[in-house]
């Protein structure tokens, strides 16, 4: 994450009447349709896009409150004006907002809506899915259910790592891991590297790549070489 500091909020009273010339120019030229400079989002962009806040200062969710209401822009969720999809990156970042800079295209939110449909009746479709978990969760018989591992693969089997499951985990067998309550299920390592292309794009692939090169995979290394080092010291093999 890019290091930014929090923006002195009480600095910014009036509505902006545009954007800056270099965000409009970059969004002519790679076809991101700039919000309305009076909405809430567009304030909110024009805030972020400012030279002395782009990539350098972001606001937290109280920041977003205290912006629109010293601009007299009236607001239930002032924290949807900056965290709803604009076309243009953000810095990461846990409860932050703040535009990275040079400016950055992102337009998969806003694309993977065009022509967003599901045909058929909706009603129809999801009481589909609601048919399907009663038949394999919430209706099955309690004497049905048996005892079962949320992580098969440790060696616990202390009342953390164990949940009463019902027989449909069992079809998983030790391919995936779970929380207690089967609202989320994650695959271990063996079946996620069998199924890589199954379960992630190439652009995910490449970021989980990223961040194991840069944390796990790194600290393995210095943690080998601090052992390798020491070894030669002391002429332990």
């Amino acid at each position: 994450m890019a290091k930014t500091t929090l923006i002195a909020i009480g600095s910014y009273v009036n509505k902006f009447e545009s954007y800056p010339a270099d965000l409009v120019e970059f969004c002519a030229a790679n076809n991101v349709r700039l919000k309305n400079i009076d909405s809430h989002q567009g304030q909110a962009l024009a805030l972020m896009a400012q030279p002395e806040v782009r990539g350098q200062q972001h606001l937290t969710p109280i920041e977003t409150d205290l912006f629109f209401k010293q601009i007299g822009l009236k607001s239930r969720d002032p924290i949807q004006g900056f965290n709803k999809s604009s076309g243009l990156k953000q810095v990461k970042g846990r409860g932050i907002y703040c535009l990275e800079y040079p400016f950055v295209c992102d337009l998969t939110d806003i694309h993977k809506r065009i022509g967003c449909k599901i045909g058929g009746d909706r009603n129809e479709k999801i009481e589909a899915v609601k048919q399907y978990w009663r038949d394999i969760l919430t209706e099955v018989p309690n004497d049905d259910w048996q005892v079962g591992h949320l992580d098969p693969t440790i060696a616990d089997a202390s009342e953390v790592n164990l949940a009463f499951q019902p027989p449909i985990q069992g079809k998983y067998r030790d391919r995936f891991k779970w929380d207690p309550m089967f609202q989320r299920m994650w695959p271990t390592g063996k079946e996620l590297v069998s199924k890589m292309d199954e379960y992630y794009t190439k652009e995910e692939q490449e970021l989980l790549r990223d961040h194991l090169s840069k944390s796990t995979l790194s600290t393995f290394e210095k943690g080998g070489a601090k052992f390798a080092s020491e070894n030669e010291v002391t002429g332990k093999e």
